[in-house]
């Protein structure tokens, strides 16, 4: 879904006067349903590129044809939202809603909440693959979740299947790609405490 993302400059203003990332209208809706349809017809088309450092969508060739019976798979928050596939027939979808619902307890009585478990995720993500720092992620966090409650749990029991992608290994999994980025975290920094 990101690469259906408008340019930056185009991105919708909150009431907060900032870029509103969390909303369905990031995201060029008009473009994705008549991709995706022209895909299910049969049709090459040339999917774009989000280049999250320019905050611009690029075309780079990208060029996909389905074969016969292939599937599309579509994620992000707003995947189970009608409104972005609007034009795709209901017999052409088959929503999943995948979801961290982590079961992990400390002791008898603290358990690793979910969102924190998420929250590890999204910051590794985010500086690997968008070149942003823990304090922009951080930043971001209110709004993310604000966006799941206003765009993702409305919507998760309108899928077909749900599934929960919770490891009791993943903290393991993700300590030495995290574990440098919090050390090298400033103290001072007003989300040092989080």
């Amino acid at each position: 879904m990101d690469d259906y993302f408008h340019n930056r400059e185009d991105i919708p203003i909150d009431e907060n006067g900032e870029r509103d990332l969390e909303s369905i209208d990031i995201i060029d809706v008009e473009l994705f349903n008549e991709q995706m349809t022209a895909m299910i017809q049969g049709e090459e088309v040339e999917i774009p590129y989000y280049n999250f450092q320019k905050g611009q969508r690029e075309y780079r060739g990208n060029k996909v044809k389905l074969e016969q019976d292939q599937l599309i798979i579509v994620e992000g928050i707003h995947a189970l939202n009608e409104r972005l596939s609007a034009m795709v027939p209901q017999s052409n979808k088959y929503k999943i809603y995948i979801s961290a619902l982590t079961q992990l307890n400390i002791d008898n009585h603290n358990r690793i909440p979910t969102t924190d478990t998420r929250l590890i995720r999204r910051m590794v993500r985010d500086h690997h693959f968008r070149g942003a720092s823990i304090e922009e992620t951080l930043n971001m966090w209110t709004n993310v979740r604000k966006g799941e409650e206003m765009n993702i749990f409305p919507f998760q029991e309108q899928a077909d299947i749900m599934l929960n992608t919770a490891l009791i290994y993943e903290l393991a999994v993700l300590k030495p790609y995290i574990l440098p980025l919090l050390e090298a975290f400033d103290k001072d920094n007003q989300y040092y405490i989080e």
